[in-house]
């Protein structure tokens, strides 16, 4: 199993007063700990174990124990029970009415066993098929922990960028809003027109719209955080600063290998494969003799676990079924169509991971692009209103101007913002969906 490291970009968490601060490992082990998905991917994991476990056992003598009261007046069970109880002598030979007997009553204790000595691969088939699906439930376990993982790390990053955004926006916000002072400042002074002021409060008023949304996406950001760790989603909660990442993508091919290799529910699939094969196999057995060891050991008395009386016996049994052969081989035919189209399912779900794969590389790739873009054009749009600002105060530029220039800025760090974040959210995907270790546990052996 091939492991990645965890790759992570700085997000600045705005704090909340009296908040404990959150990591993601905290996060990322709340949500593997309550998560339904979890505890019930554990759950089935757990019963096929036991099936597992049940099918071993068949291979094992079956020995039982059994308790039966008889009450007779049949002339041959009365003679045969006689015998049984050990308690037959001469005087029974001279029964004044043979045919019509005093009733008997008996007691038996019965200890038996069957052992299974060849079954034409049955049993063996049957346990197979039992460990490969124990095996496929331990891999989907896997592969549901590492999903919930990755969602509970996608909805840290989201809520990281939420705030970020929400950061962003108020420092904008209040920018505009010292601008608006100025400009109220200027018009009294008779530097600018009053229709300046104007454009700067509407501008004010768009900046509070957008500062309200962005609060509200905030909101909802970190209700879904709490919602994937089982939490309170009104918790508040302050993040710890993530660790700035270094994109690297490397060769899709490689991706793909790994995906192919590694993903734990492909993994899981082509065990259920081979446990199909093993169910197809079971069949076979329809034409061939089944032989097992039968004995029994009984005790027989006129009270209960009496022992006055005892008989045994041993014998070997093979049978074979003669009859019903139809019903065997349409049994057999439809196992094998079932196999035939699992198979057909796993090369179309390949393929379908080949193709997730290629995508979220492509969106890493683009995603660096976009962000080493986005860097280059905030220092530009920086720039531009630093200058703007200076010629305003000198008279020379109009508001107009100068408010576009901060728009213009507040967009640009939006895009280095966003694109900072995609960074890393694309980078996460690509690991999960390439069938990385994103957590570490030992419960991802497999």
């Amino acid at each position: 199993m091939r492991t990645y490291p965890l790759i992570l970009i700085l997000a600045i968490a705005a704090p909340t007063a009296g908040a404990q601060e959150l990591t993601l490992e905290t996060a990322v082990d709340a949500a593997l700990v309550n998560n339904p998905e979890v505890m019930a991917a554990s759950e089935r994991a757990a019963a096929a174990a036991k099936r597992f476990d049940g099918g071993k056992s068949h291979r094992l003598p079956r020995i039982g124990l059994s308790e039966s009261f008889s009450y007779t007046n049949n002339p041959a069970e009365v003679f045969a029970l006689t015998l049984n109880q050990g308690k037959f002598d001469m005087d029974e030979f001279f029964l004044s009415d043979p045919n019509n007997p005093d009733s008997l009553s008996t007691f038996i204790t019965t200890v038996d066993f069957e052992l299974p000595i060849y079954t034409g691969g049955k049993l063996s088939a049957r346990v197979g098929q039992a460990e490969e699906m124990a095996t496929a439930e331990d891999y989907l376990l896997a592969h549901t922990r590492e999903k919930v993982a990755f969602e509970t790390m996608t909805a840290y990053v989201n809520l990281a960028k939420a705030r970020e955004h929400q950061a962003l926006l108020e420092k904008a916000r209040s920018t505009t809003a010292e601008h608006v002072r100025l400009a109220e400042k200027y018009a009294k002074e008779g530097l600018i027109l009053e229709a300046d002021v104007l454009q700067a409060r509407v501008y004010l008023a768009e900046m509070d719209e957008m500062l309200s949304r962005a609060t509200n996406g905030a909101r909802l950001a970190e209700a879904a955080l709490n919602f994937q760790m089982g939490a309170d989603q009104t918790l508040p909660r302050k993040l710890a600063p993530l660790v700035p990442a270094t994109p690297v993508v490397g060769d899709v091919g490689d991706w793909i290998a790994a995906a192919i290799e590694d993903r734990r529910d492909l993994a899981a699939a082509r065990r259920k494969l081979e446990a199909g094969r093993l169910e197809e196999k079971a069949m076979r057995p329809g034409y061939f003799p089944e032989i097992a060891v039968l004995g029994n050991y009984s005790l027989y008395d006129n009270k209960l676990f009496g022992s006055n009386g005892h008989s045994g016996s041993l014998m070997a049994v093979a049978r074979i079924n003669l009859l019903g052969g139809g019903a065997n081989n349409a049994a057999r035919a439809a196992a094998r169509h079932e196999t035939a189209s699992f198979e057909s399912d796993i090369r179309r779900f390949e393929e379908g991971v080949r193709l997730e794969v290629q995508q979220a590389w492509q969106d890493l790739h683009t995603a660096g692009i976009r962000y080493a873009t986005a860097k280059s054009t905030l220092k530009a749009a920086a720039e531009a209103v630093r200058v703007r600002e200076s010629r305003f105060k000198q008279g020379l530029d109009k508001m107009i101007d100068l408010l576009d220039a901060e728009t213009g800025l507040r967009e640009a760090e939006t895009r280095e913002m966003v694109a900072r974040y995609d960074v890393t959210l694309d980078t996460n995907r690509l690991q999960y969906v390439a069938g990385a270790t994103l957590i570490d546990t030992t419960e991802d052996s497999q």
